[in-house]
């Protein structure tokens, strides 16, 4: 082994000799270029570039001596152009700027760079792209690795999670089944083993992920995004509200109306509660009898805070 750095850098010098040129070359050119084949006698030279040709061949470099010439096969050896539209070049420079500030950055760009050493440009001709601050430019790259192991593995989990910034950490076990990004924010998705439901929690706020001794794994029985959009969402109601014409934007856009009221058909309840309220002089009829209640709450709740100033 303590002879094999003179071996490796003759063979490399051969091989970068070779690859340098255009065509073939002779004997005598190749032993006047590499240093290493220098003062050889001429047989012996013979023979040992026939055995370091071999070895590079062996190696991958598609190298040929044949009739007193030697050279490498460019077209079996050098790998095309790659080629995309300015559109997929510039979103490919844009993921290169995505998680700069974090450790996720490192891949991004590294992909980028490998992507540009093979012949990628990336266009600035075309209409800038938005880089919007969101969840994905701050992931951190330990916790986006072990969620994937986890999922890969079909492993169980334990994590710390931070509902707010000064709550206090709480841990959490689940069944992880992917990281979906919506509305600029990215979730951990899985089986709430606690909570015996299906959960969503900010990747912002996992930490400290760790696999458990549990054989037990909930798969996912539908579109992970669609269970991210539905855990935000909350409960939903269908609701009939008397309310004039034209009195809430809002509510006209979201209802159908038929005659003096506004009918909702699976919208979210507590947006619901919210706007109607904020429409109140203008609202003569709620139903069902538990919206109406929510509502008389909410108003009764913000009364009383108004008079506590």
């Amino acid at each position: 082994m303590a002879n094999d750095g003179p071996v490796i850098e003759r063979l490399t010098n051969l091989t970068f000799a070779l690859l340098g040129t255009d065509r073939p070359r002779d004997y005598d050119w190749v032993q006047t270029r590499v240093s290493e084949y220098k003062g050889r006698e001429k047989s012996a030279f013979h023979r040992q570039l026939s055995r370091d040709v071999q070895t590079i061949r062996r190696a991958g470099v598609p190298a040929r001596m044949e009739n007193g010439l030697v050279w490498v096969d460019k077209d079996a050896y050098v790998l095309p152009p790659i080629e995309f539209t300015d559109e997929e070049a510039t979103v490919l420079g844009l993921a290169g700027d995505l998680g700069r500030e974090r450790s996720l950055g490192a891949f991004a760009r590294s992909g980028w760079t490998k992507l540009a050493a093979s012949g990628a440009t990336r266009s600035f001709d075309s209409p800038v792209l938005a880089s919007v601050d969101n969840d994905v430019m701050r992931l951190d790259a330990e916790t986006v690795k072990n969620v994937t192991a986890c999922v890969r593995g079909r492993k169980r989990m334990v994590f710390d999670y931070e509902p707010a910034p000064a709550a206090d950490t709480q841990r959490r076990e689940m069944d992880p089944w992917g990281i979906v990004a919506l509305n600029n924010r990215a979730y951990v998705v899985g089986w709430d083993v606690e909570r015996g439901a299906e959960r969503a929690f900010r990747a912002m706020r996992v930490s400290n992920i760790r696999t458990t001794a549990s054989r037990e794994f909930h798969e996912a029985t539908r579109p992970l995004s669609e269970v991210v959009e539905d855990i935000l969402r909350g409960p939903v109601t269908d609701a009939r509200v008397r309310v004039a014409p034209e009195a809430s934007f809002e509510l006209e856009s979201r209802g159908t109306r038929a005659g003096d009221a506004l009918e909702f058909t699976g919208v979210e309840r507590d947006w619901l509660v919210r706007t109607v309220a904020s429409a109140a002089p203008h609202v003569r009829g709620i139903e069902p009898a538990d919206v109406r209640g929510d509502v008389v709450a909410l108003l009764t709740k913000t009364q009383e805070a108004g008079n506590e100033r």
